[in-house]
């Protein structure tokens, strides 16, 4: 089998499994962009910590909130990472943390920062640009 052979199958499965980038919809934003949440929604954050140690925990962003993206995603990327920046009309950092990480997790020894990822697809419907 040649090379060529071997890349269509590859690129089709790579191109099924990342996506194609589809409408392009969120394909515009970009760091430092902000994005209201229009409904309740149920979301997992991931957490980093000192030692490189990753983990995660699910919480619900309530409508109303507001979130910073922290990088511009990939135009084929699914998602896109954001960080809350008001939220239940809070918008002091330490206070905003508060509302979404749970104590057990901020108080453990070695915490450092979470991130969401949220899904593009929801860019229009479930949550609304506003920068």
């Amino acid at each position: 089998m040649s090379r060529a052979e071997l890349f269509i199958p590859l690129f089709i499965l790579t191109a099924l499994f990342i996506g194609c980038g589809g409408s392009g919809k969120g394909s515009d934003l970009k760091k430092g962009d902000i994005v209201i949440i229009e409904e309740d929604l149920r979301e997992t954050a991931e957490t980093q910590w000192a030692n490189s140690y990753t983990d995660g925990f699910t919480t619900v962003l309530p409508k109303g909130t507001k979130m910073k993206v922290i990088y511009t995603p990939a135009p084929a990327a699914q998602v896109f990472e954001c960080i809350p920046i008001e939220i239940n009309g809070k918008t002091d950092p330490e206070a905003v943390e508060e509302e979404v990480v749970p104590e057990h997790i901020r108080m453990k020894e070695g915490y450092e920062s979470y991130v969401f990822a949220l899904k593009k697809a929801y860019l229009g419907t479930k949550v609304k640009k506003v920068q």
